[in-house]
């Protein structure tokens, strides 16, 4: 079996969607045979047990303004640790490809998570989305492999930026399976509307604030923390605003305990290239908790809307959004219809189904 590592530019101590993927895909492929070695930060939190190599640097995941700092030296690192035991390089998220496709790396494996040369976390920073931009396609010209996670984003490499299809695999996120099982038949509780996850520049938080203005009988919990929960947690103060609970990150139990007697679980989007071609993977932790679904249409909710599994709208449209929402809040009978297509669909998504598809990946890559 062959040697691989791993690159990844996040905090494995911090359980958000990307490094859910990185840690499920390392564990995955070490489980298979594979010699595994994951080239990180210095992590903070709680690290789960793998049976991999993890070799950190000296820097932190934190915020963006080191960001291309930690890139670069994770990108050495990890280079320099696969030339000397002759292993695979995988590099995760396509803006780290880049940096490190600038090191000189070349003939990697490159899981794009998603595209940020649209984005608005980097837009205030003048020219950035131009060298993201760059960087990224960049990183897609030096590849062996490329991962993607949905459909769109498949498209979108092929009919922009020119790579054969023959070069892409597409494996969706997914969620751990066991750790939701445990909150089966839960009672759910009137009025109540749940999100969780990171406050990013992605999620749309107007919607948020006109749900809750017309939807005084509601409770909305927003759980999760990230760079615009601060900001919108003073939206909510400035419309005076009482049905809309920000309580940050809690433990799994707590967390998930809320979703699980939800009534409707939601996602709302801005409109934008991002939306367009990720998938999230808040939606996959609602499904297989059996919950009604509202939400904007991306990656995942596309999948959702073929399979009848969730109420998804047009993110430019506010309006659709609400009316969902409140459709499910007053219509049990849907709520339950929609609630258990979701569960049936998302039996195929689990960590340890996609772990598989990139264990087949390498297995072709070898023969």
């Amino acid at each position: 079996m062959s040697k691989i590592v791993i690159a990844h530019g996040g905090n494995i101590g911090f359980h958000g969607g990307g490094t859910n993927r990185v840690l499920a895909f390392a564990k995955a492929l070490a489980e298979n045979g594979y010699s595994v070695s994951l080239v990180v930060p210095k992590p903070t939190g709680k690290i789960p047990k793998l049976d991999v190599e993890i070799h950190t640097i000296p820097l932190r995941a934190k915020g963006i303004k080191d960001q291309i700092l930690r890139a670069l030296f994770v990108s050495w690192k990890a280079k320099k640790l696969a030339e000397k035991e002759n292993a695979i390089l995988q590099i995760e998220h396509s803006t780290l490809g880049g940096i490190a496709a600038s090191l000189g790396c070349s003939n990697y494996v490159l899981d794009i998570h998603d595209l940020e040369f649209d984005g608005d976390l980097y837009r205030s920073i003048p020219l950035a989305l131009n060298l993201i931009y760059r960087l990224e396609k960049r990183a897609v010209e030096k590849t062996r492999k490329i991962i993607v996670v949905s459909e769109p984003m498949k498209d979108f490499l092929v009919n922009e930026w020119k790579v054969s299809e023959d070069k892409i695999e597409i494996i969706p996120n997914g969620y751990f399976e066991e750790k939701l099982k445990r909150f089966d038949g839960s009672e759910e509780e009137e009025g109540l509307i749940s999100f969780i996850g990171v406050f990013t520049h992605n999620i749309d938080y107007d919607k948020v604030i006109e749900l809750a203005k017309s939807r005084e009988d509601a409770r909305i919990y927003m759980i999760g923390d990230g760079p615009m929960r601060a900001e919108f947690i003073k939206k909510v103060k400035r419309e005076g605003l009482k049905n809309v609970l920000t309580p940050g990150f809690l433990p799994d139990n707590e967390a998930y305990s809320i979703l699980a007697k939800s009534q409707v679980c939601i996602f709302p989007l801005r409109n934008t290239f991002h939306t367009k071609v990720a998938m999230h993977m808040k939606a996959l932790d609602y499904a297989a908790l059996g919950k009604a679904i509202a939400t904007d249409r991306d990656g995942t909710a596309r999948i959702f809307e073929k399979h009848n599994a969730a109420l998804v709208s047009d993110p430019a449209k506010p309006e659709e959004f609400i009316e969902n929402v409140c459709r499910l809040l007053d219509d049990e009978n849907l709520r339950k219809k929609l609630g258990k297509n979701a569960r049936r669909l998302v039996k195929d998504f689990t960590w340890e189904k996609q772990g598989k598809k990139l264990v087949r990946v390498y297995e072709n890559l070898e023969n």
